[in-house]
């Protein structure tokens, strides 16, 4: 999580050391100067205790023992210690939860007082101190921006849109079978960007990149990969520990951060603004700028949805793309029920027609179970003091949702590493109405809880539908081939740890044309 093993490696490694050395030797008088929340012993007698997992460190605690994919091991820990735990992390107090009904009774009957953000060093730079929707605490401003991007993004909305993400969707296939023909095999992560990536840029901009190869598209993977990286929930080491924020100022963390607004993000999004403001196109720049928005309000409204409509998208595409690698009897099943509802229509289905391939629906939900979007989601805090279930949560408590603990979690799933989309069977009403209605009947938890749940739910799970369609409909995903020509299965369980998202490692895949498609009898074929 934290690596100070080199950060002494640069040119200013004296006043590092020497910083670093300070800050140690002062930790002791700043922690015990530091003030805390008290309890009497009566009042502890009323709280029910929460287990702690014993690998920590004097004044760092949980800090350095997260490793590398951080959901990994916190789910080894709600494992050994049960369904809420309590994670030191300096200064920060964590709760994780892997018990969804535990998760709703905290961030939707109790959301108004669990809804804001805690003290995060990236969040800070990115709204400027508090403006737009992802990153800003739940107060009078924020209501106004995320009402203005659920009026776009509502699902009376997002039918306006269905030719735009036909005309994408069927590129990214033409893309993908295209590249798989000249190369063999590809890696399919910057095609699906592209894709995503469109969607969004038309809607907000009124533009597109042209193909994977657009320097376009690389210049805003620029900005959308670190903004996810950096959003991670473990931030900056001085958020945890302020006591070194002054060589995170000058060498860590926040001088990144502040960097990468003042002269990535701001600067490209004041661009596209006054460009999509100057075109001929009608486009969501042009409407914000006909409401009581200044600027930076802008700024960072659009760039929240920009760097949220990509790359989650894409991640999940991804890895529903490894999955089935895997199990081609799965794809099997898939091309049968969409071969016949293109005999019987002569076309693939809509939105509008999937319970007519609920198989479908069941493989796009047990995909995103089986291999979590994201681990912790973006973290909640505690507005404050709260007691739910007899658990005090003091005033500035980080509250997480463990995504991957909760879909690998026995009691909610039956035989949860076991891939089945037959389990959704019975629950194939659209992702948006899962989310927002009975806990006990939630397909998946990526979309989070309460009152920060994703408002584009509804718009990402009809993106995904139309890609599935489309790929399988034309598509056979098979694994790469090694120099011998022999399949060699994509790992399933390497993952890397991208801030906000889990993506798949790297990897390559084939997209091979199928022959048997009742699609390549239409006239004209479908293409």
């Amino acid at each position: 999580m934290f690596d100070l093993k080199n950060l002494s490696a640069n040119g200013h490694q004296q006043l590092l050391v020497a910083s670093i050395v300070t800050v140690a030797t002062g930790l002791g008088v700043y922690y015990a100067l530091a003030p805390s929340k008290k309890y009497t012993l009566d009042e502890k007698a009323i709280y029910r205790a929460i287990p702690v997992p014993k690998s920590r460190l004097p004044y760092f605690g949980h800090l350095f023992s997260l490793g590398e994919l951080p959901g990994n091991t916190v789910t080894k820990w709600n494992e050994e210690l049960g369904p809420i735990i309590q994670l030191d992390m300096g200064q920060q107090t964590w709760i994780v939860l892997s018990d969804p009904k535990l998760a709703h009774e905290i961030f939707m009957t109790n959301g108004a007082l669990t809804s804001d953000r805690p003290p995060h060093t990236f969040f800070d730079f990115f709204s400027h101190g508090g403006i737009g929707v992802v990153f800003s605490n739940a107060n009078k401003n924020w209501k106004k921006s995320r009402t203005s991007v659920l009026s776009v993004l509502a699902p009376s909305r997002v039918n306006e849109f269905t030719d735009l993400l036909l005309y994408e969707t069927d590129n990214m296939v033409n893309e993908l079978l295209g590249r798989t023909s000249r190369y063999g095999q590809l890696n399919s992560l910057t095609t699906i960007n592209a894709c995503a990536l469109n969607v969004v840029l038309t809607i907000i901009f009124g533009r597109r990149v042209t193909s994977a190869d657009d320097p376009f598209l690389e210049e805003l993977m620029k900005y959308i990969e670190p903004t996810l990286k950096y959003a991670g929930v473990e931030g900056s080491l001085s958020q945890h520990i302020p006591a070194f924020g002054f060589v995170d100022s000058l060498f860590g963390k926040k001088r990144i951060f502040r960097d990468f607004i003042a002269n990535v993000r701001d600067p490209l999004f004041r661009r596209l603004i006054r460009e999509a403001a100057a075109g001929d196109r009608d486009c969501l720049v042009k409407d914000y700028m006909e409401l009581d928005f200044e600027e930076l309000d802008l700024i960072v409204i659009l760039s929240d949805l920009l760097a949220a409509g990509t790359d989650t998208i894409s991640v999940t595409l991804s890895w529903l793309i490894v999955i089935l690698s895997h199990h081609p009897h799965v794809q099997k099943k898939l091309h049968e029920e969409i071969d016949a509802f293109v005999d019987a229509h002569g076309r693939l289905p809509t939105f509008e027609e999937r319970d007519q391939v609920p198989y479908l629906v069941c493989v796009q939900k047990e995909c995103m179970r089986y291999r979590s979007t994201s681990f912790f989601g973006l973290p909640h805090t505690t507005r404050e003091d709260v007691v739910i279930r007899d658990y005090m949560f003091p005033k500035g408590t980080v509250l997480l949702a463990n995504m991957k603990a909760m879909h690998m979690n026995p009691d909610v799933y039956d035989d949860p590493e076991t891939f089945k989309p037959e389990r959704f069977m019975d629950r194939t009403r659209t992702m948006y109405a899962s989310a927002n209605g009975n806990v006990d009947k939630r397909d998946h938890y990526n979309f989070g809880f309460g009152r920060r749940i994703c408002p584009g739910i509804h718009m990402a799970e009809v993106e995904m539908y139309h890609a599935c369609t489309r790929i399988f409909g034309r598509c056979v995903i098979a694994p790469p081939l090694d120099a011998s020509g022999n399949e060699v299965p994509i790992d399933i369980d390497a993952a890397v740890n991208c801030g906000v998202v889990v993506s798949p490692a790297p990897f390559e895949v084939r997209f091979l044309p199928r022959t048997d498609s009742p699609l390549n009898t239409l006239s004209p074929p479908l293409v």
